[in-house]
């Protein structure tokens, strides 16, 4: 069966890896068996389909010369930007980078135990995720999930660490509010270990003195760090550059992306992340597994809005309360979910 991938130009990118496309930097045009790496496989995988109209990356109808010199031009290179044992698979029939990790961070986590000025009573542990990254984002208008809404996992890190939106469980700025550790990040009661800004080692530079990738939304679009260029915070760009609602903007090498900003740098950068998606994500990383916001149909036939929803039913022992709503959860929910 004939399986076009991806055209876009092929990069060489600083990190190593060749992308699919060249401004989400995830995908290999001869990433033939999903590996998320080119090696003998894809070669042989493209050998043997010389002639036929399999493997076909230009569109022309038939794998040859051209395909082969682009396996060759990949060879040995990583399609994605993951690190920290985050493995990556690439379905390129569904258009999606399947991410899947621990969501421990790869920098110390913690003290959370007030020792250094910071107490929190959750303890960062293993969360087995699986998200479902948008090899191709398409901006929409009228994306299917609020971010704002939605409380637990919105993104995930190039280490495997989830982003969330700028709130905690009680709808307040957490930035602005509530400690973190000195990588700008804490555990939620399920231990999910979390950024809602970003992190210190997003404030390297790359090459050209833009901020490094930090990681992706669950729309695909990609985030960086806080600078446009070294001393210019991308939040405080005017005209045609400046950032848009979501926290995000347009130039040519890295496409449309979202710039995120720390409290420590700027007390001004709400909304840190992301105030929007800007692509429509994949809704099965909003469905268990650390999301938050959609799956609680409990939730929504008793009309609680998605925020207690996720501020409830991600406390250690009120799980239940996605589809048993009961007196118990709305306790909970008005004791600590304000």
């Amino acid at each position: 069966m004939k399986r076009l991938l991806f055209t876009a130009t092929i990069v060489v990118a600083a990190t190593g890896f060749a992308s699919a496309s060249s401004q989400t930097r995830l995908g290999c045009d001869s990433d033939i068996n999903g590996d998320a790496a080119v090696d003998v496989s894809d070669v042989l995988d493209i050998v043997s389909a010389w002639g036929s109209d399999q493997h076909d990356t230009d569109g022309d109808g038939n794998c040859g010369v051209h395909e082969i010199l682009q396996v060759l031009e990949e060879f040995g290179l990583t399609c994605h930007p993951f690190t920290n044992d985050v493995t990556v698979t690439m379905d390129y029939d569904e258009g999606v980078a399947v991410v899947t990790g621990t969501g421990l961070a790869d920098h110390p986590m913690g003290p959370f135990d007030g020792s250094t000025g910071c107490f929190n009573p959750n303890t960062p542990t293993d969360q087995n995720f699986t998200w479902y990254i948008k090899l191709n984002p398409v901006p929409t208008s009228s994306p299917s999930v609020n971010l704002l809404n939605t409380l637990g996992a919105v993104g995930v890190c190039t280490n495997g660490v989830s982003m969330y939106n700028p709130y905690d469980g009680g709808m307040t700025d957490a930035p602005s509010t509530i400690c973190f550790d000195e990588f700008n990040a804490h555990p939620s009661p399920d231990g999910s270990y979390h950024y809602h800004q970003a992190s210190d080692w997003a404030y390297d530079l790359g090459a050209d003195g833009h901020s490094i990738l930090m990681g992706y939304e669950f729309d695909g679009f990609p985030v960086y760090g806080p600078y446009e260029s070294p001393g210019v915070f991308a939040k405080d760009l005017t005209g045609a550059m400046a950032l848009d609602d979501c926290n995000g903007h347009y130039d040519e090498v890295r496409g449309w992306h979202y710039h995120a900003i720390s409290f420590e740098l700027d007390v001004n950068g709400f909304p840190w992340i992301a105030g929007c998606y800007h692509g429509d994500p994949d809704p099965r990383n909003f469905n268990g597994g650390g999301g938050g916001g959609g799956g609680c149909d409990a939730c929504a036939a008793n009309m609680i809005p998605p925020p207690i929803c996720n501020c409830v039913h991600t406390t250690p022992g009120y799980e239940y309360c996605c589809t048993n709503w009961d007196s118990a959860c709305q306790a909970y929910a008005d004791q600590f979910c304000p």
